[in-house]
């Protein structure tokens, strides 16, 4: 039973923290590091080692602020160089999550003027971060500003610049109460909800409307974000689209899954089975999560 599937670890993409720490440190997400660069490498090799390849990169900054991007060894950047001058560009995939959260005090996705959203200053900030992440080496850029030429505005700066950088965005990124793990991990604190800028989880065929959009924009792969509540709107994805689909089992399903392993409620290696089984009959492509101990103990078996 998806067998098919999951006889092909490399379709698992592992969520990576990193920071600017010297020393790796605990998360809130049981069994994911916060990295350091020195750390992170020396997992990617032991992940080779296993046969799992691909990451998205996420930064946890203990300061925020994008003026980070301008120092020669801002973690995130300086981990992906080290990654390209190791291993050969078919060796690995590495996508780097560009989200605002991390680097702004406010927590959010974009950048608030008087508590609304100012688009020019979130996709400038947003094109910041991808020129950056693109030039150390990043094979996509992931953007989840939430924002409808959040695609079209990061692609024109790569291509700008001649840059070899896919776009892979959060195309179907619902509001959800299922980033609190996420959130805390990142050192996201709100101001406001962000409903005013996310889909609201009603409104599914606007969610795919902006999927359509992406792709038109540019984007090679798409991300629908939660994931277990929204297998309609996966399978609806990938139905419509002729390009890759990923989704992304958040934070929040995740913590949930391990909160009940610990007291005997389910077992673990089980419930990741079935749900990555379910994720492949919706048709996706790629599944981003935390579970990749659990993923390729499967493959193993």
């Amino acid at each position: 039973m998806g067998v098919g599937f999951l006889a092909r670890p490399l379709d698992y993409i592992e969520c990576l923290f990193i920071s600017a720490a010297q020393e790796p440190r605990e998360s809130p997400l049981e069994r994911n590091l916060i990295h350091s660069v020195e750390s992170a490498l020396a997992h990617v090799e032991r992940r080779l080692s296993q046969g799992l390849s691909r990451w998205l990169v996420v930064a946890v900054n203990d300061q925020p602020g994008l003026d980070q991007l301008d120092e020669p060894n801002f973690c995130v950047a300086h981990f992906l160089e080290q990654v390209s001058a190791r291993w050969a560009r078919n060796q690995v995939m590495l996508i780097a999550d560009v989200g605002l959260s991390p680097y702004l005090a406010s927590g959010h996705s974009v950048v608030l003027k008087e508590g609304l959203v100012d688009l020019e200053a979130s996709y400038q900030a947003a094109i910041r971060l991808a020129l950056r992440f693109a030039d150390a080496g990043a094979h996509y850029v992931a953007p989840c500003l939430s924002l409808p030429d959040q695609t079209s505005r990061l692609g024109a700066a790569l291509r700008s610049r001649d840059l070899v950088c896919g776009l892979m965005p959060y195309s179907t990124k619902f509001s959800s109460s299922l980033y609190g793990p996420y959130r805390s991990t990142v050192g996201s604190s709100l101001g406001f909800a962000r409903k005013s800028y996310q889909f609201d989880f009603s409104d599914a065929e606007m969610a795919l409307h902006q999927m359509d959009e992406d792709f038109k924009q540019g984007a090679e792969i798409a991300i629908v974000k939660p994931a277990l509540p929204y297998l309609d709107v996966l399978q609806d994805a990938c139905r419509r689209s002729r390009r890759p689909v990923a989704v992304y089992h958040v934070s929040g399903e995740y913590a949930m899954a391990m909160a009940a392993a610990k007291t005997g409620l389910l077992d673990p290696q089980a419930y990741f089975s079935e749900i990555h089984a379910a994720f492949a009959r919706c048709g996706a492509r790629y599944v981003i999560g935390y579970a990749a101990d659990h993923f390729l103990h499967h493959v193993s078996d």
